[in-house]
């Protein structure tokens, strides 16, 4: 989640608009209380979003992954 956080941060930053109903800043705050706070957090939260929110990321990421594949591919 610390990686998602970070990816969120750098993929907003260059603009890329974040999936239908997600939030990059959501994904940045949930990476900044993981570092900062870890001795607050609520494992059973924890696994809810990992079992159900990052399954629907990768998904929603699904068609910018083809681009940026085709992209990589035609550049090389």
């Amino acid at each position: 989640m610390m990686k998602l956080g970070e990816a969120a941060n750098r993929l907003d930053r260059r603009g890329l608009p974040a999936p239908r109903g997600m939030s990059w800043a959501d994904a940045v705050a949930n990476r900044n209380f993981i570092i900062h706070q870890y001795d607050e957090i609520d494992r059973d939260i924890t696994w809810n979003t990992l079992a159900r929110d990052i399954p629907e990321l990768a998904a929603a990421l699904d068609e910018h992954f083809k681009q940026a594949w085709a992209a990589i591919a035609a550049a090389e």
